[in-house]
């Protein structure tokens, strides 16, 4: 695996941070996002933080119009309107990929029960996605790791052809209209059928690894909670 590349990206983010809960101040997180899969590239990540949790995807149940967005073709603005009104602290899409065994770090501020979210698409698939349910992200010890696992969004076929599959491998279109599975499933890859390559494309996951550490913390005996 190449090194980890800390990317200082051109970036949109919002910051809806209040005070929360009285006593609760303000914590600086430093995120990093590593593609660990073969051959896959994971298109610009969206991150963000919430005092509450946040599911952007629920197995078994139909990916929203922003998941979609960003399943089937990248594009995070739809989701980070979803995320919006839901209510959070703070949010930054990113604007690069993240090609296999690189990484982007990024900063959010939060506070010691921030949960975190993210969403990003694997290329080249039909509606393949990764992401983040909100788990809580403070750690006495200032870092933790998440393995993050490979999803269907369930809204297009996988037909495998680079015709409905966007990016620089296929170059074909983002999102459509048409109707997959109708569910958000585990991903079960590439399976070479059509115009992909199961040898080029394939992975196991994880496919991505997220590192979370505390970088800026404004009261520091303030009680952990898991």
């Amino acid at each position: 695996m190449r090194g980890i590349v800390v990317a200082m990206l051109s970036v949109v983010s919002v910051l809806g941070l209040g005070a929360g809960p009285r006593g609760n101040r303000a914590v600086t997180y430093e995120i990093t996002f590593t593609n660990v899969s073969h051959g896959v590239i994971l298109t610009p990540p969206i991150f963000s933080l919430s005092q509450h949790k946040i599911n952007v995807f629920t197995l078994g149940e139909p990916a929203s119009p922003g998941l979609q967005m960003v399943a089937e073709g990248g594009a995070t603005g739809e989701l980070r309107a979803e995320l919006e009104d839901k209510g959070i602290q703070d949010v930054i899409q990113t604007m690069n990929g993240v090609p296999p065994g690189e990484s982007v770090t990024v900063r959010l501020e939060g506070n010691k029960r921030s949960r975190l979210n993210l969403a990003s698409m694997l290329l080249p698939t039909n509606d393949g996605f990764v992401a983040m349910n909100g788990p809580r992200v403070f750690s006495k010890s200032r870092a933790r790791t998440f393995r993050l696992m490979s999803y269907d969004a369930g809204s297009e076929e996988n037909s495998e052809e680079c015709a409905s599959i966007p990016g620089p491998q296929c170059g074909g279109e983002g999102f459509n209209a048409e109707d997959g599975e109708g569910y958000v499933v585990p991903h079960a890859g590439i399976h070479g059928e059509s115009e992909l390559s199961r040898e080029a494309y394939s992975w196991g996951d994880p496919v991505a690894i997220v590192t979370v550490r505390v970088v800026g913390d404004d009261d520091h005996d303030e009680e952990d909670e898991d």
